[in-house]
């Protein structure tokens, strides 16, 4: 173990101590170091002597006696990441810590969720909270949603938000110093994470590239591969692309390497096969936790129709591509399902050719003016509603009605007819997806 030091520092490790296991430079001035945690010793009797009264890291005042209690805090530190670096895990870290502490103790990531617990906690909490918690310099006590109160300490790999190891109350100053010795091997254990993310990635971008494209080997193989990857091209299975729109593209580019399904990512994008049970549910715990640990910006999620065979899974990845086109246009939205989309849905299905005659044959007299399209948006969708389409348009109510007056003049025909509204509808939902696919990545 020469590449770790009895403070528990690491020499060699990192590329830099505030790059990969320290704080931001904003939050700290040098790494991770279980060393510098200065507290007295959870055991009674251990002998002390008196504490520089120095200021640390920035910090208050240390006046926490050092000495045999220190050591035995270092050893603690060092032995947890030896178990770090001997890839044990988390749940090994954490099983350690609660031996030592006589405290359950808890990893939970930045989206809310628990990474491991060795009390079998499965409570979660809001990212919101979590990121409270991140904002502070010192461990804070927290209450999960079963709850569990809890004493909260805020773990960074680099730049990038790890999660919240937490111990449960009461704790002591002896027990605060245990949990602040602790946070370099779980910091660790993120590192080497990502490095096996790293190693894989590759062939899993390859495998989803396939996919999405099609491949040049037999189905049976390609199906061989896949399943070693956990995925069942045979069973009901769909294609999945979310998108980032934020300003942390190297925290958007790990939140996917963590992700436990092989994913191809393209600049903000990544894409991914999931299972076609709850897709719903299982799209939304995905997306939670890949927003909660990028923070800032928004992360959309999209789905393509549910397969099962792997020929018609590049299809489930073009039709998602569409579906997440749509709903950039839904203001607030950030989750749509190919199954969520109505008559869009069956649309899909028709060439685009055919899409395109059909909008000329129906709103060709107002497809260059787009007052108008967006007046007969609003007008059926509040089915007739003045006042409705007024405010929606930030318009007078005269306004409105003058609008309506040109659209039956231009279309020949009353927008509020049954029939004429089935016909109108479809013909707008069909210029939204030609809109979509005109604006698709070639």
């Amino acid at each position: 173990m020469d590449r770790l030091g009895v403070g528990g520092k690491l020499d060699g490790l990192t590329a830099g101590s505030e790059r990969e296991l320290g704080r931001p430079a904003s939050r700290a001035r040098g790494p991770v170091d279980p060393g510098d945690h200065r507290a007295r010793p959870a055991e009674s009797g251990a002998q002390t002597e008196p504490a520089s009264t120095a200021p640390t890291d920035g910090g208050p005042a240390n006046t926490t006696p050092a000495g045999a209690g220190q050591v035995d805090i270092e050893t603690f530190a060092t032995e947890l990441n030896e178990l770090a670096l001997g890839g044990e895990g988390w749940k090994a870290v954490l099983a350690r810590v609660a031996e030592r502490t006589g405290r359950a103790a808890r990893l939970m990531g930045v989206h809310g969720g628990v990474f491991a617990a060795t009390d079998g906690g499965d409570a979660m909490m809001s990212p919101a909270e979590v990121a409270k918690v991140f904002a502070e310099r010192e461990p804070v006590t927290v209450t999960l949603e079963d709850g569990w109160p809890a004493r909260a300490l805020a773990v960074w790999a680099g730049q990038r938000r790890v999660g919240l190891l937490l111990l449960a109350e009461p704790v002591d100053d002896g027990l605060l110093a245990l949990l602040k010795a602790s946070s370099t091997a779980v910091a660790i254990e993120a590192v080497r994470r990502d490095a096996a993310a790293t190693a894989t990635a590759e062939t899993a971008s390859r495998l989803i590239d396939e996919l999405r494209f099609g491949a040049l080997r037999g189905t049976d193989e390609l199906t061989r591969t896949a399943a070693r990857f956990g995925l069942r091209l045979s069973e009901p299975h769909a294609a999945v692309v979310f998108d980032y729109g934020g300003p942390n593209r190297r925290t958007w580019s790990t939140a996917l390497s963590w992700l436990e399904m092989p994913v191809r990512q393209e600049d903000t994008r990544g894409w991914t096969v999931l299972g076609g049970g709850d897709l719903a549910r299982e799209i939304t715990r995905i997306r939670v936790r890949l927003q909660g640990m990028v923070g800032d910006g928004t992360v959309l999620a999209a789905t393509g129709p549910v397969v099962n065979d792997p020929r018609e899974t590049a299809r489930s990845f073009r039709d998602a591509e569409v579906v997440l086109g749509l709903l950039r246009r839904r203001t607030g939205e950030t989750e749509l399902l190919h199954s969520a989309l109505g008559l869009a849905q069956l649309l899909l299905a028709v060439p685009p050719d055919r899409l395109r005659a059909f909008v000329n044959q129906q709103l060709g007299p107002i497809l260059d003016r787009p007052e108008l399209i967006l007046t007969l948006d609003a007008w059926l969708a509040t089915r007739g509603s003045r006042a409705n389409v007024a405010e929606q348009l930030h318009l007078h109510r005269n306004s409105v009605g003058y609008r309506v007056g040109q659209l039956r003049q231009l279309l020949g025909t009353d927008p509020l007819d049954p029939e004429a509204a089935h016909r109108l509808r479809t013909a707008l939902t069909a210029r939204e997806l030609l809109d979509v696919f005109s604006q698709r990545t070639p």
